[in-house]
């Protein structure tokens, strides 16, 4: 059965984003000639769980990135715009969207955000495997990649791995 994993960059004072949701921080790193594993992760898709503010700004890169991936877009509002019919919307309980993932593929759920979205399923244990990609930059100040989490959580080192960039992989199971 698959897994759900979080497969996410932060910088190393937290943050995945600016405080206006800009991930432009990131682009020094994507021009290093390095994927960080994110082709071999993608061939281990079955599913990609992401908040309807991460949807529409993934929209804005330009073409769809995710084409063959059954995308769910965790919602309240309708989606304005949906470039590729693997796209989902979903509003409802996040357990049951994972058990119904998980029933239709064998292959794993990626996790990729927002900030809340991760909230909930961390708090709901819903999260299986973490791949935390601590890139070597301070933000200061925007959206912290873990925010009111309700319980501790303890999680089992699998690999740490590092990165010409300086960037560091943190790759946990959850226990």
């Amino acid at each position: 059965m698959g897994k759900v994993v979080l497969y996410i960059a932060a910088s190393l004072d937290g943050y995945i984003a600016a405080k206006d949701g800009s991930v432009s921080w990131l682009e020094p790193f994507e021009t290093s000639g390095d994927d960080y594993g994110y082709r071999t992760f993608l061939s281990r898709l079955g599913a990609i769980i992401m908040g309807g503010n991460t949807y529409r700004q993934v929209l804005e890169f330009g073409a769809w990135p995710y084409s063959g991936i059954t995308s769910y877009v965790v919602t309240r509002r309708p989606l304005a715009s949906q470039p590729d019919d693997s796209i989902q919307p979903f509003s409802g309980e996040i357990g049951k969207l994972v058990q119904q993932i998980k029933g239709e593929t064998e292959k794993d759920i990626w996790l990729v955000g927002g900030a809340n979205l991760i909230t909930q399923f961390v708090n709901q244990s819903l999260v299986d495997e973490y791949m935390l990609f601590i890139m070597p930059v301070f933000l200061g100040d925007g959206i912290p990649l873990f925010q009111n989490l309700e319980s501790p959580a303890r999680l089992r080192l699998v690999e740490a791995r590092t990165y010409p960039s300086g960037a560091v992989q943190l790759h946990y199971d959850s226990q």
